[in-house]
């Protein structure tokens, strides 16, 4: 046998130095190329055409080896000791990338030798029109071309919710050649298609619906048809222009949200890989239809119900059964929608579509997508109930204790029932806090219109606010921290590692064609070594997140295993373990070639293993992510990053892009749950995490009061994903963490990361305040309605009945609520979110309601008690309704300046216009608009309601200063 490697990128090799101790240890060469360019039609991805005889395996006997870095002072080891006499090297990135993800420039340089996989010109060229030209790199977003296409030609298609599909003619076509276009149509047709219910966002029936028959709209329209019923003036019925026009702003904003939405999740819609007419090709997952041949690679979340029928790969199932141990999947296993690919590839025919799926027969715990869980919404949900259960009761003993009043005054007929109603509406228009939930969708769809600009898709209005409230955000290193591009930066040649036969070319090119695996670190290695098809794989095992490996068994070859050190070899050795380290602490990822004369059994690697050689690896860093981490460290925001690489390189990364306390990092290989649980209290970087602990990091700071954030973008990160209060995926990565993600990144760039905190905060800050505005109104009206029940029972009592009718609130709810709060909601505000948002709101409103009472009461009794010198009370009704109108919308006045505090320009201005909106009103409006009669009201009446007004200020400040002070009020 010839014991010469045979080699086509080497040069002249490089002998390491030696230690000063002489140990029994492998010597090395380093061999190091320039990466070799090769023209754009290079694919992505390898097809799959070595044939795969072998079993895959799931698991791997692994050593229990943590490599770990505690604080300085626990450092005793004797590894530790030696591994810091490693002198630090700092290098210079040269990677010219640019800091958009997976720059075309990167897929363009790809040395990969496409030749391998055909045996003729005639095959290659036949295969062009299967490349789908993607962005991502399991080819699962659609090219502009195919998005303008599908936007185009919209196929009238029979949704298939009650087709019965035992009456459909199956077909098993062959998994090269798949349906034919006639087949197809006859399947689109019939409507046996993919399609089902849309779950993500509202229909434009559904806004429409849920803007006019809320349950507040409703007692409205029950109140406008009482007063109409009993002949009450128009200007009574002016309180239903103000609801129209709610309506009408949230039906737009929500449209115009919905219209910009859709054209974002156009562009990230789930894809699926198909083989028709021979022919592979991307199509909306939609459009799939019953028995249509589909390709699955890892990353791919499985769009239908399906059967293997060539290849194998591993599954994870844990959004359907909850288990998160990968399922091996062979020929005639089953494939279920909804769970998504970890390892491996395989062609599958499609079983079931649409609604028969398995998915759609279970319950919510299956859901693909989990919505957040917002304070802000759980806040206004627990209002509306609060309101609710108080509403009805108050209402019914109103109208009984006026209807008793009236007809004991000697009020009889429809007479009593006008003033019945006229009253009891009133309270029941001021209970009502309808513009509150306007305010708040419509501010949380401007954010969504504002963050699509910048090419973030919002996938739930509330996620904005839920990473505004964000302390720690977790970050994945691989695709956040650097933008995925990977390039080999040198070999190191083992000492015995070139006894066999095969070139390094020849044999991770081998490798790489049988595994087809399609992740960054594959595409970098195919760049440098390219494909081969010099050796014939018997026995496959793809990479996977927890294996951390994959290897491939040859016919008369032996086993090749390529992967993470610790992983791959069970006694690393001082020598490689000195290189790994070295490489390690400049920021480079290192990987072991290994070789077994025995081949994978069953689920069995072979234990000898014997390294030939290192492979070092640099991850570019992002341009934008050290000024991205200093935005979160000066926000109060803990970063902390997870990763499966070594936890020593993952430190460093995370040192240069300026990360807090990044030199405490640990390994979580071989750590029990217990041990991962006390770990995330202590450390910054986790080294070797599988997709299980990443799950057990993110509970654990969520159980010890911590709001996490996680960002990710491979099937590895979706099980902490699922998790997070909020997640955030890469648009370039894997298309089952983009479907079960929060926000998606469109344009992977991580610097939008702080403009949705910033939109965020803006909106809790702002709604906060102006929610304040409508529920003091609120809580002025229960506290009046209630007052009024009990005055009746009291002796001396001259006015009984509730004081303001609907048109007397006209003049608050316009000048004082309506056009403030919407200029405040839309506020810049990137004020930390402090304090709970219920009781931040109650910390407002209920110094507000109390002061507009205390108001109200003022002139109640002044009106009661002041009689003049001939013995007639001073108070006429219409003086009495005027000084009320008049002290409620100036108190109201004096609440908006004390919400608005601190001042700027803006808040300044809308003060002084609010002022001048409400002078206006009272002083020119006819007097049956509000109520207002001019001139009834005399210099003592003006003096007096000058008083109980500004004393309403100072009384709304001594209160609020008391909540601060209980730390109600943040």
């Amino acid at each position: 046998m010839d014991k010469t490697p045979k080699r086509t990128n080497t040069q002249a090799p490089k002998t390491a130095k030696k230690p000063a101790v002489k140990v029994a240890e492998p010597k090395t060469q380093v061999i190091e190329t320039p990466v070799k360019t090769v023209p754009k039609t290079a694919p992505r991805t390898a097809p799959k055409t070595a044939p795969k005889t072998g079993a895959k395996t799931t698991a791997s006997a692994k050593p229990k080896q943590v490599v770990s870095q505690p604080p300085k002072s626990d450092v005793k080891s004797k590894a530790a000791a030696r591994l810091s006499k490693v002198p630090k090297i700092v290098t210079k990135d040269t990677n010219d990338f640019g800091s958009s993800g997976y720059a075309d420039s990167f897929f363009d340089s790809v040395n990969i030798d496409k030749s391998v996989f055909y045996e003729d010109d005639a095959a290659a060229a036949n295969n062009e029109s299967h490349v789908t030209h993607s962005h991502t790199i399991d080819g699962s977003m659609l090219s502009s071309d195919s998005i303008e296409k599908a936007a185009k030609t919209k196929k009238k298609q029979k949704r298939n919710v009650s087709i019965d599909f035992s009456l459909a003619e199956r077909y098993e076509p062959d998994c090269n050649v798949g349906l034919t276009h006639e087949q197809v149509e006859s399947r689109v047709e019939k409507g046996f298609v993919n399609v089902t219910p849309t779950k993500a966002g509202k229909s434009y029936p559904s806004i429409f619906l849920t803007n006019i028959f809320t349950f507040f709209n409703i007692l409205t329209y029950v109140v406008a048809i009482a007063l109409i019923v009993v002949g009450a003036k128009f200007s009574q019925l002016f309180f239903l222009v103000i609801i129209l026009a709610n309506i009408a702003i949230g039906v737009f904003q929500e449209c115009k949200s919905k219209r910009t939405v859709d054209k974002l999740r156009l562009m990230s819609a789930p894809t699926a890989i198909v083989v028709r007419d021979g022919e592979k090709k991307a199509i909306p997952v939609s459009e799939v239809v019953l028995d249509d041949i589909i390709y699955l690679e890892t990353g791919k979340q499985i769009c239908a119900d399906a059967i293997v029928v060539k290849g194998e790969m591993e599954v994870n199932e844990s959004m359907l059964t909850g288990e998160s141990e990968p399922m091996k999947k062979a020929g005639g296993s089953e494939l279920y929608s909804g769970s998504f690919v970890t390892s491996g590839s395989c062609y599958a025919r499609v079983n079931k579509v649409g609604a028969a799926n398995y998915v759609e027969t279970l319950t919510s715990y299956a859901k693909r997508y989990r919505k957040p869980k917002s304070e802000l919404n759980n806040s206004i949900k627990l209002i509306i109930k609060f309101v609710s259960v108080l509403i009805v009761p108050i209402t019914i003993m109103m109208l009984y204790n006026n209807y008793k009043t009236l007809s004991g005054s000697g009020v009889i007929g429809w007479d009593l029932w006008r003033q019945n109603i006229s009253s009891v509406s009133g309270a029941v228009i001021g209970m009502i806090p309808a513009g509150m939930f306007l305010l708040t969708s419509t501010a949380l769809a401007v954010s969504v219109m504002r963050l699509a600009k910048k090419k973030t898709l919002v996938q739930d209005l509330y996620c904005i606010e839920m990473l505004a409230r964000v302390d720690v955000l977790c970050l994945d290193k691989t695709g956040t921290i650097t933008d995925g591009s990977m390039q080999v930066k040198k070999v190191i040649d083992i000492k015995g590692g070139n006894e066999l036969p095969y070139s390094f070319n020849d044999i991770i090119g081998s490798v790489l064609t049988a595994t087809e695996d399609n992740n960054q670190t594959a595409m970098a290695l195919a760049n440098y070594f390219g494909y081969s098809k010099a050796l014939t794989p018997t026995a496959v095992m793809p990479f996977s997140s927890q294996r951390k490996l994959s290897a491939a068994s040859f016919e008369g070859a032996g086993t090749f295993i390529f992967g993470a050190p610790e992983f791959v070899l069970r006694d690393v050795g001082v020598r490689i373990e000195r290189i790994v380290a070295e490489n390690a602490a400049n920021g480079f990822r290192v990987l072991v070639l290994a070789h077994s004369p025995s081949d994978i059994v069953g689920d069995k690697l072979p234990a000898v293993r014997r390294p030939l050689c290192l492979i070092v690896i640099e991850d570019h860093i992002r341009d934008d992510a050290v000024e991205t981490i200093r935005w979160f460290k000066e926000n109060d925001v803990a970063v902390k990053v997870i990763s499966g690489d070594n936890p020593i390189t993952v430190s460093e990364v995370a040192r240069r892009v300026g990360v807090d306390k990044a030199e405490l990092y640990i390994s979580l290989d071989g750590l029990s749950n217990q041990e991962v649980i006390e770990a995330a209290k202590k450390y910054t970087v986790f080294g070797r995490v599988s997709p299980e602990q990443k799950l057990l990091l993110v509970k654990t700071l969520k159980a010890n009061g911590h709001t996490v954030a996680m960002t990710g973008d491979g099937v590895n990160d979706i099980l902490a994903m699922r998790e997070a209060d909020c997640s955030v995926a890469i648009a370039s990565g894997a298309e089952a963490a983009r479907n079960v993600a929060h926000l998606v990144l469109l344009d992977s760039n991580f610097t939008s990361m702080p403009d949705v905190v910033r939109e965020g905060r803006r909106v809790v800050n702002n709604i906060q305040k102006s929610s304040s505005l409508f529920l003091m109104k609120t809580f002025m009206s229960i506290l009046l309605s209630i007052i009024f029940l009990i005055i009746p029972t009291m002796k001396g009592a001259i006015f009984t009945r509730y004081p303001f009718q609907t048109n007397n609130l006209l003049l608050l709810e316009m000048c004082i609520i309506g056009v403030p709060s919407f200029v405040l909601a839309l506020q810049k505000n990137e004020n930390i979110i402090k304090g709970n948002f219920l009781s931040n709101v109650i910390g407002r409103c209920v110094p507000g309601g109390l002061s507009l009472v205390v108001a109200t009461m003022s002139v109640y009794y002044y009106n009661t008690y002041m009689i003049d010198s001939s013995g007639v009370v001073a108070g006429t009704s219409p003086l009495y309704t005027t000084m009320l109108v008049v002290a409620l919308t100036f108190s109201g006045l004096m609440m908006l300046i004390k919400i608005s505090e601190p001042f700027d320009l803006i808040r300044a201005l809308l003060v002084i216009a609010v002022f001048a909106l409400s002078l206006t009103g009272i002083l020119i409006m006819p007097e049956t608009t509000f109520g207002i009669t001019k001139g009834v009201m005399n210099l003592q009446d003006t003096l007096f309601v000058i008083t109980a007004v500004l004393g309403t200020y100072f009384f709304a400040s001594l209160l609020m200063k008391i909540l601060q002070i209980m730390k109600v009020l943040h």
